[in-house]
């Protein structure tokens, strides 16, 4: 961008083109590493700026931004195309990248498989919960038509005394 050339801003700005250049060669972790710090050093000079510049200059970050991370994933996957020495450098950042990454997919089969069985632990709880709720329901059934029928039979047994005490009351007139 030519608005940035004799700023600080602009210098940052060269030297990460010259970089992200570079980033396909050897050493490629290292330089990305370098872009990164320099996008960081972009951003803090992009506050000094005036509102309008800084509007350009944020957008200048993103696509650099973009294109740093576009190296780093081209790294990850194995597209660092320098030649001789510098590919057996990177090999072990390739590795390591490639180790994390299997880690990481195994601990996520684990969480997945945990997951799995506290699924299979929910559905048996609640079908146990079920069973509990239709069991209580039908004990309750059974504990209300008990209720009514000692219900009826305090009414029988009102109905007994009453008559009992007629009755008792008939004998004692003779």
């Amino acid at each position: 961008m030519a608005a940035f050339e004799d700023t600080p801003f602009g210098e940052y700005e060269t030297e990460l083109k010259e970089m992200l250049e570079k980033a396909q060669g050897a050493g490629a972790a290292d330089i990305i590493a370098e872009c990164q710090d320099l996008l960081a050093q972009m951003k803090l000079e992009m506050r000094t700026m005036p509102k309008d510049e800084r509007t350009a200059a944020a957008a200048a970050i993103q696509g650099y931004e973009k294109q740093v991370q576009d190296a780093e994933s081209a790294l990850l996957l194995g597209g660092g195309n320098g030649g001789g020495a510098g590919a057996a450098e990177e090999a072990p950042v390739d590795t390591s990248d490639r180790g994390r990454m299997q880690a990481t997919t195994n601990r996520l089969e684990e969480q997945q498989g945990k997951l799995s069985r506290a699924r299979d632990l929910v559905a048996d709880i609640e079908e146990t919960g079920e069973e509990i709720i239709s069991e209580l329901a039908a004990n309750r059934e059974k504990i209300e038509a008990t209720q009514a029928k000692v219900n009826e039979a305090n009414q029988n047994m009102d109905k007994a005394n009453t008559i009992t005490g007629r009755m008792g009351k008939w004998f004692n007139r003779w």
